[in-house]
């Protein structure tokens, strides 16, 4: 009997915690998608953090050591330098001027390489620690191809 109530004291304390908790949870990953694709995520995104002032959206971005982008649906080739922080900007870019949302509640962290490039979006709550990036390539194991950035290359058409 004793520890029945025990644990019931337990479980009724449990149950009454403090409301604010701090969390960090995924909210949703794409990987190498065409445009209105991309768009569809975020849109969610934004609807999201819309609904929810108090919390902060973050956008983990891997760069891949084989690209798709900007062709859906191409072969993989070889990434180019800076090629997956041009389209994090483009992700960012599209939550704050598109959705409205205010820039210093979306904040891009640099998730290192994973096979392809991938975007992962996380909501927290105001005091709660950033996500953490678990890239699954090593840098010195990227080969980039030769070649400069063009922001045009980036950008979603209409």
């Amino acid at each position: 009997m004793k520890k029945t109530c025990a644990t019931l004291i337990i479980f009724i304390a449990a149950g009454s915690a403090h409301p604010n908790i701090s969390l960090t949870q995924i909210f949703d990953s794409f990987g190498d998608i065409c445009c209105n694709d991309e768009k569809a995520h975020l849109d969610n995104f934004a609807v999201t953090l819309q609904s929810q002032p108090e919390s902060q959206g973050y956008i983990i971005v891997y760069g891949g050591r084989h690209q798709n982008y900007p062709y859906c649906h191409s072969h993989p080739r070889l990434p180019r330098r800076g090629e997956a922080q041009a389209r994090a900007a483009r992700l960012k870019n599209y939550l704050v001027n598109s959705r409205s949302l205010d820039a210093k509640r979306v904040i891009v962290i640099d998730g290192g390489y994973r096979e392809y490039w991938f975007a992962q979006l996380w909501i927290a709550s105001k005091d709660a620690s950033p996500p953490t990036p678990r890239p699954t390539v090593k840098p010195q194991d990227i080969r980039f191809r030769k070649g400069r950035i063009k922001k045009h290359d980036y950008e979603c058409q209409v």
